[in-house]
């Protein structure tokens, strides 16, 4: 029992006794019911601390201590966490594993650690800005050191053998708990090293840096030789020595970059980005920077707004990072340090960050995993071991980096919401039967654990599968249009660091399929599938016999167009007229003659085996066979043959010898037997997009009078035309052929006309 004015009390069954165990300092006292450490032990708590009291031994022990009022306190057995609710808000303590160490240190007006120093004894110094200097030994006890002067204000602190300190007025020492000025100033320091030489480097607010003797105190002139000026237009916040003895400055450069080295030859500070054989200028993260931490393996951490830089002791910039390509919280950046893993620890005003280079990636520690204060960018000092110290409200914090990372599970992994097509879906077990026609199926998990997201990853694979599926620190698996069947899902949680938990979740999904995917749908659908298979064979089978119909049809067409071409009744008159010219003695004229007359059968030969031929070429052949005709006739006609100046001869295609027939038909039987001389008007043109119109026109003695001559008719019928026809009809049922009989004004017949109507193409 505990009572509002800090009182424990303990109630005796036996003796029916209430009898006064413990006071704490403080107000009301609460008691919470168990403890991390043992059954003989109960969590304790007032309103700005908390105390672990075991009652066996009547002893207590403070764990926690806020400057925030303190509502509530609650202890998870399960987790080993205390949970305790301020009024600023909540904050974790994870006890067991000792991660984070507590250290409440009575500091002046409240002010923050600011800097912290180790002496060879593991004891720390600290200063907080005010007068004040703090000491926590090794055993744990602490010292207050005052000086002479309350108004001082301590800056810095650093140790050389003895405990140096920065001030408003100068420098420092501690002597036999008593503090000593051994510079004088009048002005701000910030910061003193020792270098190699004896030498103290001291660095100032805006004056520059000053050297000083280590053993006489006293000034050492030109040293450093940067202008006065440099330092008012540039603000230097850090300075370091590495082993290989070169002195370091990290700065806010507004009109240059803030990394700067001191040449001992020049006797300047000079920026690395001046080094241009490393190209270093576009890997600069800022032109502000803020602290210098060394390496392992001596290379140089420089700390600022917007992340780090790595640089080599060359000063080259080996690595940069950008706090917003890794989505740090703030920009911010202040302490940094190297673990022995080779992780580098870096403070913002968000919380601790651990970067690994192996990973590629950061983790965020917090006041949800114990940090008093996600502000962390004061006060911070990285031990020779694996922990830093960082300054809090209440004191300071000692972090201990190997546990801090460690795995936080406790090793379950439960199923919390099930959401089909955005309707959450009630559920009792971990078996699952879903209808085939949904979309989208998510099942959303738990490890049950208080950490941080970023430090919990999750992972899944099906039961048939070996390679795990990676989900990141989303714990929620979403399947699109997963196909119809029997799943078994395994669900796995880990940390950060890679430890997988044993326990897995288990998910047994069945999806049923539509009737169309079912046996006997199946079945009968590849029943009829054949049988449709089986006609469109059959279709295509008919198809192909009609094809081989159709292209016989057109060879025997074509066969039939050559012989008409070279009908008997023409090749005698032709070959008769060549013979009248050699007996006459013409011959001149008879080998004008046979030079065309060869010329003909040739092309007549030459385009009876194309499926197309120029207009040109077509022209040209219709042209010798009326020459011939003419030549043999004694030019008892002439011809004349215009063609359409849009039209290009040379590539419009038309079927080969479909002119000849309607032009010997022209000539034989309605010029031969006129008594004047005839003519024959050829006329091309192209009457719409594809379409050609030629038109065949004669002044003979027309259809009518040319029927009547039936002795005609006996010695010469000709089939060129009717198979002209046929063949146009078969390359394209468009193609046409119109017949005019040309009748005067009286009636009386002055000729025909043939207009072809003919489907080209280029």
């Amino acid at each position: 029992m505990a009572d509002f004015s800090g009182k424990l009390f303990k109630y005796e069954v036996p003796n029916r006794k209430i009898n006064l165990v413990k006071s704490f300092p403080g107000l009301a006292l609460h008691i919470v019911q168990s403890s991390p450490k043992n059954n003989n032990q109960i969590l304790v708590f007032n309103k700005n601390t908390i105390y672990n009291y075991n009652f066996k031994s009547n002893t207590s022990e403070l764990i926690f201590e806020t400057k925030n009022e303190i509502n509530t306190v609650f202890y998870d057995d399960e987790t080993k966490i205390i949970w305790v609710g301020t009024n600023r808000g909540l904050h974790k303590i994870i006890s067991y594993q000792e991660s984070i160490t507590n250290i409440t240190i009575p500091i002046k007006n409240h002010q923050t650690i600011t800097a912290f120093a180790e002496d060879r004894d593991k004891n720390l110094w600290m200063v907080n800005g005010t007068s004040e200097i703090y000491c926590l030994k090794k055993d744990g006890k602490q010292e207050k050191i005052l000086p002479v002067n309350p108004k001082l204000i301590f800056t810095n602190i650093f140790y050389d053998g003895q405990i140096m300190i920065s001030a408003d007025d100068g420098v420092y020492i501690v002597e036999n708990k008593n503090v000593k000025k051994i510079i004088a100033l009048p002005f701000s320091v910030k910061k003193i090293i020792k270098d190699y030489q004896n030498q103290y480097w001291i660095l100032t607010e805006k004056n520059g840096i000053k050297v000083f003797d280590a053993t006489t105190f006293k000034e050492k002139k030109n040293i450093v030789r940067n202008t006065m000026n440099y330092w008012k237009m540039n603000t230097s916040n850090d300075i370091a020595i590495g082993k290989d003895k070169k002195i370091w400055l990290a700065s806010w450069m507004p009109k240059d970059y803030g990394i700067s080295y001191y040449d001992d030859v020049d006797l300047i500070f000079k920026e690395i980005n001046n080094l241009k054989s490393f190209n270093n200028t576009s890997k600069f993260i800022t032109d502000y920077y803020n602290r210098i931490a060394f390496t392992k393996d001596r290379n140089l951490l420089f700390s600022g707004y917007g992340g780090w830089n790595l640089v080599s002791p060359n000063g080259k910039i080996i690595h940069s990072f950008f706090t917003e390509k890794y989505k740090v919280a703030n920009d911010h950046l202040e302490g940094i340090a190297e673990d022995s893993r080779g992780n580098i620890w870096f403070a913002t005003a968000e919380g601790l960050y651990q970067y690994s280079f192996v990973t590629d990636k950061i983790i965020r520690i917090s006041q949800i995993d114990g940090l008093e204060s996600n502000d962390v960018t004061f006060g911070f000092y990285k031990f020779f071991d694996d922990r830093i110290a960082l300054a809090s409200d209440s004191g300071i914090q000692i972090l201990n980096l190997e546990n801090l990372v460690k795995t936080q599970l406790i090793n379950k992994l439960s199923l919390t919401s099930v959401i089909k097509d955005n309707v959450k879906i009630p559920f009792l077990s971990d078996n699952f039967t879903f209808d085939y026609n949904f979309t989208e199926l998510d099942f959303n998990f738990s490890a049950l654990t208080y950490s941080d997201n970023e430090k919990i990853v999750y992972r899944y694979r099906f039961s048939d599968e070996s390679k795990w599926n990676y989900l990141g620190t989303n714990p929620k698996l979403s399947l699109i249009k997963l196909p119809p069947g029997n799943y078994r899902i395994i669900i796995q949680a880990g940390d950060n660091l890679g430890n997988w938990q044993s326990k897995e979740l288990k998910i047994n999904l069945n999806i049923n399929p539509p009737f169309y995917l079912t046996i006997w749908f199946i079945v009968l659908m590849l029943g009829l599938l054949g049988f449709c298979g089986y006609l469109i064979a059959r279709y295509f089978l008919n198809q192909e016999k009609e094809k081989s119909i159709l292209k016989q049809r057109v060879k025997d067409v074509e066969m039939q167009t050559l012989r008409s071409q070279m009908n008997p009744h023409f090749l005698f008159n032709s070959l008769n007229s060549i013979n009248s010219f050699i007996i006459q003695q013409k011959s001149r004229e008879a080998s004008i003659y046979l030079n065309t007359f060869s010329k003909l059968m040739r092309s007549i030969l030459d385009n009876s085996r194309q499926e197309a031929i120029s207009l040109e070429k077509e022209i040209e052949t219709v042209e010798m066979y009326m020459k011939l005709e003419m030549a043999r006739l004694e030019n008892s006609f002439d011809y004349e043959i215009e063609i359409d100046h849009n039209l290009d001869a040379g590539f419009v295609q038309v079927p080969p010898l479909i002119l000849q027939p309607f032009v010997e038909n022209a000539i034989w039987h309605g010029l031969n037997n006129k008594k004047e001389n005839g003519n024959v008007h050829i006329k091309i043109m192209q009457i719409s997009e594809a379409l050609l119109s030629i038109k065949i026109t004669d002044n003979g003695i027309g259809r009518k009078a040319s029927a009547k001559l039936k002795k005609e008719q006996i010695k010469h019928k000709s089939y060129g035309i009717e198979i002209t026809k046929e063949r146009l009809e078969l390359l394209n049922p468009a193609n046409q052929i119109i017949i005019t009989d040309l009748e005067d004004e009286n009636g009386n017949a002055v000729g025909t006309m043939v207009e072809l109507k003919i489907v080209y193409y280029d």
